[in-house]
């Protein structure tokens, strides 16, 4: 984000606001956030789901939320033993990787969305 603030701190129209007198608070949420506001959204999405990779990392090797706090990583470590011939154990450990990952592109998709349509309102 600092990237993409500092390359669009050398372009003209932040000149332009800078001789029409505008404050620096004003030119950044009225001229600058505008135009890196894909590169926020994207920072966003890959921070959020780098925090819920951790959590529930932290879960399953036993430093992370505690139970009786449910976690997905937590029920992970709990029904991983159960892994083997039968399905119970992938039904077990599945669902709660499948929520992981659903939730991760789930966000991502909905992050996408809003940038199309903020992008279209333009």
């Amino acid at each position: 984000m600092r990237a993409a603030v500092l390359a669009e701190r050398e372009l003209e129209y932040i000149d332009a606001a800078r001789v029409r007198t505008e404050s620096t608070a004003y030119i950044m949420v009225r001229e600058v956030l505008p135009n890196i506001r894909a590169v926020v959204l994207v920072e966003f999405v890959v921070r959020l789901a780098y925090a819920v990779f951790a959590i529930a990392t932290l879960s399953f090797i036993g430093i992370g939320v505690q139970p009786p706090t449910p976690d997905w990583g937590r029920q992970i470590f709990e029904h991983y033993s159960l892994l083997g011939p039968g399905l119970l154990g992938v039904w077990a450990v599945g669902f709660p990787v499948a929520a992981i990952a659903t939730l991760v592109v789930g966000i991502s998709l909905i992050v996408d969305g809003l940038t199309d349509v903020l992008d279209r309102a333009q």
